[in-house]
């Protein structure tokens, strides 16, 4: 019982001393492309960018998102390293997957080059200081253009920059 209050009282004193927490603004999907290619199944990768407009930085520790391409589910993508995010900056989550080859032949890809398409993403990432993390919902939409551009560094998608 003492130890609950205790563990009440530090996270009172964290939450407190931290201010009004404001949640990060997403900034933009970078780095997408191919980790590893195979004939089954290959991985892919992107870095989700964001900015941490508090006063204090924090770890992201585990991410898991559902990520579908105008309705097409796409994968499990999953974050392979824990994220030290500094105050007000901005900060890159690496995320990766492994696709069969049906849901790659499934997205049409080749029709797609040059358009936008809806990206959307469902899942949850824990986040904390101090060893004290809290799971937060990700319900992502928004429309990305889907161009050779977005392909820079294949080999290295999906990690830290």
């Amino acid at each position: 019982m003492a130890r609950q209050i205790l563990m009440g009282l530090i996270l009172g004193t964290l939450l407190s001393s931290c201010g009004k927490v404001e949640e990060p603004e997403f900034r933009r999907l970078s780095n997408f492309g191919i980790r590893k290619f195979g004939l089954q199944e290959s991985t892919i990768g992107f870095n989700a960018i964001y900015y941490n407009p508090n006063n204090f930085g924090v770890s992201v520790k585990e991410a898991a998102l559902d990520v579908y391409i105008d309705s097409v589910y796409l994968g499990k993508f999953i974050q392979p390293q824990v994220v030290d995010v500094a105050n007000k900056a901005e900060f890159s989550i690496p995320l990766e997957a492994t696709i069969t080859l049906r849901n790659a032949m499934n997205l049409g890809l080749e029709n797609k080059m040059g358009k936008e398409v809806q990206v959307r993403a469902d899942g949850s990432v824990r986040v904390g200081k101090a060893g004290v993390y809290v799971t937060k919902d990700i319900d992502y939409k928004g429309r990305h253009l889907l161009d050779l551009n977005l392909i820079k560094n294949p080999a290295g998608a999906g990690l830290s920059q």
